[in-house]
Order: C-alpha cells, then sequence, then structure tokens
C-alpha cells in the first residue's frame, strides 16, 4: 500500500510540474444545450446531459495547437429542471481542432486560458422518430459548432468554462434547429 501512494505522490508531483508542456488533457463534466427553434427548446428549457474527453496540446509556450474528442451523452427532450444523468437519448462523438492560449500567468504552474475551435459533432444514436413532430423526426447525421471559452491550470489539473456555437442545423431542413450550449469541465493534465 505504501509503495501505491508513493508512486501516486511522484506520478502526481511529476504531472504538477510539467503542467504547461504540450500533453494529454482527460476531463469530464455538465452540459446545457439549448436551440433558437422553440420547438425544439421552449424557453426555460435545456437539453442537460454529461460529456467526457480528451484534448491534445501540441507546440510548448502560450499558443498551441488543441485537437481532441468528445464523447457526450444528452437529451433530444428539453426539461426545465436541470437533469444530468437519467433519461439520456441522444449519444454525439464530438470531434474538435483549432488554437488554444495562455491569457496570464499567475505563476509557472497556475495559467488563465482560452481557446477557439471548431467542432463537428456526429450522432451515433438517437431517438428514429425524432422530437415525434411534423418536420422534426430525422436528425442530421452530424451538425458543426465554434467553441470558445475560459480555463484556468492549476498544475495538473484543468477546469474550464466552454460555449459552443451551434453553426449547421440539427435537424433536417429545419431552419435555426443549431444547438448552442456550455459545458462545465475538469479535468487532468498529463
Amino acid at each position: 500500500m505504501k509503495n501505491i501512494i508513493t508512486s501516486l505522490f511522484i506520478f502526481i508531483s511529476l504531472a504538477t510540474i510539467n503542467a504547461q508542456n504540450p500533453g494529454l488533457v482527460i476531463y469530464g463534466g455538465l452540459s446545457a444545450m439549448a436551440s433558437k427553434d422553440k420547438t425544439i427548446t421552449p424557453s426555460g428549457h435545456f437539453h442537460y446531459g454529461w460529456l467526457a474527453g480528451a484534448d491534445v496540446r501540441l507546440l510548448d509556450g502560450d499558443l498551441y495547437f488543441l485537437i481532441g474528442g468528445q464523447y457526450q451523452k444528452s437529451s433530444i427532450f428539453s426539461s426545465s429542471s436541470p437533469d444530468f444523468f437519467s433519461k439520456r437519448d441522444l449519444t454525439l462523438a464530438n470531434g474538435r481542432l483549432g488554437m488554444g492560449f495562455n491569457i496570464v500567468h499567475f505563476s509557472e504552474r497556475v495559467a488563465l486560458r482560452s481557446k477557439l475551435l471548431a467542432s463537428i459533432n456526429f450522432v451515433m444514436e438517437g431517438p428514429k422518430e425524432g422530437l415525434n413532430k411534423p418536420g422534426y423526426n430525422k436528425l442530421n447525421d452530424s451538425f458543426l459548432g465554434g467553441v470558445t471559452g475560459l480555463g484556468l491550470t492549476l498544475g495538473a489539473f484543468d477546469f474550464d468554462l466552454e460555449y459552443q456555437y451551434g453553426v449547421i442545423n440539427a435537424f433536417y431542413q429545419q431552419k435555426n434547429s443549431t444547438f448552442s450550449g456550455i459545458s462545465l469541465l475538469a479535468g487532468f493534465h498529463f
């Protein structure tokens, strides 16, 4: 047991020392999406869910490339109360590519960050009948978004608040059926 604790301490210490270097960030978090189309998302409602993902930071310094992916479980049916974990009927696989940059270094191990990413969201699973309403019964296979946000690096730990702006409609031939949303993420940098 003592060897496991010692190994874990050394691993976390080494990861903390190299927190701003290129590497892999594994994270998880909660998401809330909404559509401009009130048939999909009535006022005061959101599509709640959770996600897990990984981003790779390439290049050293204050400006770096980000390549990543996310697995997201959400609901095609909106809700007025936050419910992140039950009745998730929409599964997305999200690919992300763009730039990240450090805004302020508070110390060698603490930094305020931001990012600008393009995201393609592939619908892996969803209700076959969509919303089961005329014109809203066919989800597109994928839809696009632009992602930005603020993040805080504390040693080997990353905390992010991201906003995705929907660019391409999620429902076939339905204007304003884009999904935009926020995600609150916590992760570990290797």
